[in-house]
């Protein structure tokens, strides 16, 4: 019935620290895609998929914990993963500036900690 949980990153900086995260290749509509996949093949989440502010949407990175398969569709998951989609769509604009890569890793990985942090407690 349960399968374990697992992150969905395009992120290297969380995939150095956590080396069974499962890497997403591209951006972040690739991220929110598998996350959608995986809601509806019963895999809730586990942190909001546009974790911040409306101004972090520009962040090309994109951290989620997914939970353990259960035997329905999560209702709150696929709306949320809706919504992101949508906003993601609606938003997002690649910022190219290289320079600009390292910070909006930082920013992702610091959420996805608190957000690990403050589930845990």
């Amino acid at each position: 019935m349960i399968t374990q949980a697992g992150i969905l990153t395009n992120n290297p900086k969380v995939l150095a620290s956590y080396p069974t995260a499962r890497w997403i290749d591209g951006g972040p509509d690739a991220v929110l895609l598998e996350c959608r996949r995986m809601v509806h093949e019963f895999y809730p989440l586990l942190t909001h998929p546009l974790m911040g502010d409306i101004r972090l949407i520009r962040n090309p990175f994109r951290t989620v914990l997914i939970g353990g398969k259960r035997h329905e569709v999560d209702l709150i998951s696929l709306i949320w993963i809706e919504e992101s989609i949508d906003r993601l769509h609606l938003y997002f604009r690649e910022d190219q500036t290289v320079e600009h890569q390292r910070d909006y890793q930082i920013i992702d990985f610091d959420l996805f900690q608190t957000a690990i942090k403050q589930g845990s407690s």
